[in-house]
């Protein structure tokens, strides 16, 4: 048995994954990738110091034909690892490290789920206990979907009661996101902001051209899972 009863579950993908799917710099494979690291490290970074057991699973390590699939194998795995509350989150929420783990871990323990939403209707963070965790279910909810969020509390309250929600948070899917990010950053996600900042050279004329400041089109569902979206076989 693991000494710990909770574990974060880290469900994302590599960077240079992650550009397949979201072209945080329109045709620049390099600075996209460095940006994909970036929000990557920050989030193994946060995790890490969060003082719970950490189960990253990336692109390769995910089994499953559907995104639904995948998530919940992997939540399954980690509860036939020995533990009894899982946090699954993805890796593109800048400020992840806001979250009180401890928190989360005392309202799984009470028999409450926990969900983080976002404003375009998914997740960054979900928790549950291994009593709350239906496999089958899981797996066949509108993931990727802006009706994810409300489907996802739909399930646990019919199966579980109340629901503890978060407080909403944004993740990064878009040039959208990333340009408001970096124009209207909350100080506590100041220091991960200057990164991106240095690695995009905020500012210069090539940046403003390629990214289209006043252009980036908006996307149709800007936040609506965990995890980002897997590239297309």
């Amino acid at each position: 048995m693991p000494a710990s009863s909770t574990a974060i579950l880290l469900f994302s993908h590599r960077p240079a994954r992650e550009w397949s799917n979201k072209q945080f710099v329109p045709g620049d494979y390099a600075t996209s990738t460095q940006v994909a690291h970036t929000l990557h490290t920050h989030t193994v970074q946060t995790v890490q110091r969060s003082g719970y057991p950490v189960i990253e699973v990336d692109g390769g390590a995910q089994r499953g034909e559907t995104f639904g699939a995948r998530l919940a194998n992997a939540f399954a795995d980690a509860f036939d690892a020995g533990y009894d509350r899982v946090i699954a989150v993805g890796g593109d929420c800048p400020t992840l490290h806001e979250i009180n783990w401890d928190a989360v871990h005392t309202r799984l323990g009470s028999g409450q789920p926990v969900l983080g939403p976002t404003p375009g209707g998914g997740t960054y963070l979900i928790g549950l206990h291994r009593s709350h965790f239906d496999a089958q279910a899981l797996a066949h909810l509108p993931w990727q979907s802006p009706q994810l969020g409300a489907a996802l509390q739909y399930h646990l309250r019919n199966t579980h009661g109340p629901v503890a929600c978060l407080t909403p948070r944004r993740d990064v899917n878009t040039v959208r996101d990333l340009v408001a990010l970096l124009r209207h950053t909350p100080p506590p996600a100041r220091p991960l902001a200057n990164r991106l900042r240095r690695v995009l050279g905020w500012g210069t004329p090539s940046l403003c051209t390629s990214l289209r400041w006043t252009h980036a089109p908006q996307s149709a569902a800007a936040s609506v899972r965990g995890p980002p979206r897997p590239a297309q076989a």
